[in-house]
């Protein structure tokens, strides 16, 4: 067999195999996001440490919360006005500022733990399945035929997993605007989701919300046997892409001569990247903090919608239209 058409077989499998994409030997983020673990990890706290600082800075500027005296008092709602004005300032801004019911609605909130566990598995997957078939011309002018297969198939796996925790009144007072500069997306990755925004804001704000309003008790799969703890909650997200293509170069030869040789040779060329990413977001409020919350839960609603009069249904009512309106209470700033 004629070794020049292999080298030419080989040439069409190259850029075949440069059209569909790189190989890495050890797939990671940076591949395709361009965006390294640590880096994704920082978004990830930052977008968090934002959340906290919204919800803060939400409920003590909210005019709605000032009017109602039991919640946010004059001197809390200045305190609230200033840092929307100057959100520069969060960093020095401290709870023991406020006073009144204010004072320990954001002690609770800077008292919460969050806890970040990763999981980024990468997984690259290169196949190459060359068919070529032999023919050789007989003196009946009859061919001989003889289809050769082969394949050169080659997987790569890399998992990273991790875990970092913070406390919400350290990531706002300890961590510097500097180091959330250029690191905090705003926006959604419908492509690599790990990369763009994940969504905390939601789920700090119903954990502080189900803490102070709905008895949020600590984890527990048994609900036969419940036991009281300090409220805690945790979301899993599981974000998967998958990248791949393929293509089939084809080579066909005339045959001349009595001699064995190609017919034609194929090439099917297989490229494929999976990256499975899998974020558990912990949160827990420490027990000292929790046993703030018996006497939170009786001012928060202790109001007159919950005093109203009435069988289940008009007391059902009633608890749906409270909490709606607690909802004001973390209320974005912006």
């Amino acid at each position: 067999m004629d070794l020049a058409i292999f080298r030419n077989c080989q040439r069409i499998f190259s850029i075949a195999l440069l059209g569909l994409g790189s190989c890495a030997i050890n797939p990671v983020t940076d591949d395709y996001a361009h965006i390294s673990a640590s880096n994704i990890a920082r978004q990830v706290r930052c977008e968090a440490r934002q959340a906290v600082i919204d919800a803060t800075i939400g409920f003590l500027a909210d005019r709605t919360n000032n009017e109602n005296k039991n919640k946010v008092d004059d001197h809390s709602h200045a305190i609230g006005l200033w840092l929307r004005d100057h959100p520069e300032a969060i960093t020095t801004f401290d709870p023991s500022q406020l006073t009144g019911f204010a004072r320990t609605v954001v002690q609770l909130i800077y008292g919460i733990g969050i806890a970040y566990y990763y999981d980024l598995t990468g997984l690259e997957t290169n196949n190459i399945d060359p068919t070529a078939n032999l023919i050789r011309p007989t003196p009946l002018t009859s061919l001989v035929t003889l289809n050769l297969t082969g394949n050169f198939d080659r997987q790569r796996q890399n998992e990273w997993t991790f875990t970092i925790t913070d406390k919400f009144g350290d990531l706002v007072q300890k961590t510097s605007e500097s180091y959330c500069t250029g690191h905090l997306v705003r926006t959604e990755n419908f492509v690599y989701p790990i990369a763009g925004k994940v969504g905390l804001a939601k789920m700090i704000k119903e954990f502080t919300l189900m803490s102070l309003f709905e008895n949020l008790d600590a984890l527990n799969k048994d609900v036969v046997a419940v036991k009281d703890g300090p409220p805690s909650m945790v979301q899993q997200l599981l974000f998967t892409t998958t990248i791949g293509g393929g293509a089939t170069p084809k080579i066909v030869f005339a045959p001349s001569g009595p001699n064995v040789q190609v017919s034609e040779a194929t090439f099917p060329v297989t490229v494929s990247r999976k990256d499975t990413h899998q974020l558990t977001v912990g949160l827990y409020l420490d027990k000292g903090e929790a046993k703030k919350l018996g006497g939170v839960r009786t001012t928060l609603i202790g109001g007159s919608l919950l005093t109203a009069s009435g069988g289940r249904a008009q007391q059902g009512a009633a608890n749906a239209v409270q909490q709606f309106l607690a909802l004001k209470i973390f209320k974005a700033p912006f």
